[in-house]
């Protein structure tokens, strides 16, 4: 009997397979740590799977103050935002917050730069018109994703092993005890 169920319960440990992947960020316009010499009227985030239309996207100034999104978008796994008025010169923060089809709420955020040349008015007939300098700010690196699990919650995967695993134990168990009431 003790055989049948360490032959079961290693059977049953052998088959077991685990999906952890989750939804990620995979690419964005304008994307992270880029520096933009023109107008941005939009922000679009593309995901690697299909997100929930309860996607939110906010995008802050350096002054950690949000810009006002007029439309918000999520067309399967594309999300996208768009402006009132283009951005101006400085460097933005974008923070996103997605639900998955894992069913995981996950987290994000990038930077990057809006950085356009502004053309200035000639003072006079022969004013000299000089290229005015922009100066360029340093970037921080920030990673593109920043996954967030809810741990209390456990992955249909996890719940569905531990069924089967008890299962098996008491369906060896059950078989393991009439073999040997049969030799008996």
């Amino acid at each position: 009997m003790k055989r049948i169920i360490c032959a079961t319960l290693m059977l049953l440990f052998a088959c077991t397979t685990t999906v952890s992947a989750h939804t990620g960020l995979s690419n964005s316009s304008p994307a992270g740590g880029e520096d933009i010499t023109e107008d941005v009227y939009e922000i679009v985030l593309e995901f690697n799977t299909k997100i929930e239309s309860t996607s939110t996207v906010k995008v802050f100034d350096e002054n950690r103050e949000e810009i006002t999104i007029s439309t918000t978008q999520v067309n399967e796994n594309v999300m996208t935002g768009g402006f009132v008025s283009p951005l101006d010169n400085g460097t933005y923060t974008v923070e996103w917050k997605i639900i998955g089809t894992d069913g995981h709420p996950i987290e994000g955020t990038y930077s990057f730069i809006v950085s356009q040349v502004e053309l200035e008015e000639p003072s006079g007939i022969e004013a000299k018109q000089e290229p005015s300098v922009v100066p360029k700010e340093e970037t921080i690196d920030e990673p593109v994703e920043q996954s967030m699990e809810d741990s209390s919650k456990i992955a249909s995967n996890d719940v569905l092993v531990v069924i089967l695993i008890i299962l098996f134990t008491v369906a060896g168990g059950t078989f393991g005890w009439i073999i040997g009431r049969r030799q008996k």
